[in-house]
């Protein structure tokens, strides 16, 4: 039985729409799901694109106000940053889709990496508004961002085949030709 409100169809069953409860299973996830419309192959490939390049632009473009962080100012440079990195996650979205985009963060594989990735983006920017001496700020701001672009980084070679085995294997290699 699917239940119809709005135009939106709902995956909420006979028994648990009758008694006013949703299912176990239902999430924030799932009806997040629910009222994001259909989308055509070509309208996925064109969200994709359009928020991971403006996502990534904006990351580049925060460079400009790198400055502005070292001169005691961190919000404009760290906004622009923090925003770009989530408008690029975000952009996977448009290709799997808000619930499986979520599974696949929580799964086994990513999951320590999407939750450090998370957490760099909300304290950088509640770091920010610590008042705290400028010079530990900037301090800490840069090794968040350091992370957090690391992670950035960890995080997608997960979705390449063989990308963090390939990684790993050339940082191997850098440190034994050191030795």
């Amino acid at each position: 039985y699917q239940q119809v409100s709005l135009g939106i169809p709902s995956t909420r069953s006979v028994d648990s729409a009758e008694s006013g409860g949703v299912s176990e299973s239902s999430s924030m996830v799932d009806e997040v799901s629910e009222y994001c419309p259909k989308l055509t192959y070509q309208q996925r490939i064109m969200g994709f694109g359009i928020c991971f390049t403006c996502g990534y632009l904006m990351t580049f473009m925060s460079f400009r106000l790198f400055i502005k962080l070292v001169e005691g100012n961190p919000a404009p440079f760290v906004f622009l940053y923090t925003s770009g990195n989530i408008l690029s996650l975000m952009s996977s979205v448009f290709l799997s889709g808000p619930q499986r985009q979520f599974k696949n963060m929580f799964d086994e594989k990513r999951k320590l990496t999407s939750i450090v990735y998370l957490s760099t983006l909300c304290t950088s920017i509640t770091v920010c508004f610590i008042p705290i001496p400028t010079g530990p700020k900037i301090g800490l701001l840069v090794i968040l961002l350091l992370v957090q672009m690391c992670a950035s980084l960890w995080y997608t070679l997960s979705y390449i085949p063989y990308g963090r085995a390939s990684v790993k294997r050339m940082l191997r290699s850098i440190v034994a030709m050191d030795e």
